[in-house]
């Protein structure tokens, strides 16, 4: 099943805040998250447009969030399922996974694989 990767807009850190915000992530963990430093993360926060690897790297959660409510029906379902460690994911939080592409495609598969049914 090929995913859909989420193409970079000008600036995706100002969704990607809101979004780890709604799953109890601090700044600063929303920082180290982007491998950003705090001041960093603040500054391109605020800015136009933010370098492609980091932008393609904030696109990940929202993408995926979107994607889960699609899935599940309902935002708290996404969050809990995001937060909570998954068996299927070797017993790591999905949210932990969407640092890179391989692990958004992972996250995306196994949510897919578990509302569907298909182990």
């Amino acid at each position: 099943m090929a995913l859909p990767v989420p193409a970079p807009t000008a600036n995706p850190l100002p969704r990607f805040a809101e979004v780890a915000a709604s799953l109890g992530m601090r700044r600063e963990e929303q920082a180290r998250f982007l491998g950003l430093s705090r001041s960093s993360y603040f500054r391109y926060l605020k800015a136009q447009e933010v370098e492609p690897g980091v932008a393609a790297l904030a696109e990940f959660l929202p993408s995926a969030y979107d994607r889960l409510i699609e899935l599940f029906g309902s935002a708290e379902d996404a969050r809990v399922w995001l937060t909570q460690p998954n068996l299927a994911l070797g017993r790591t939080r999905p949210v932990d996974l969407l640092r890179s592409l391989k692990g958004y495609e992972a996250v995306l598969e196994t949510a897919a694989r578990g509302v569907y049914g298909v182990y």
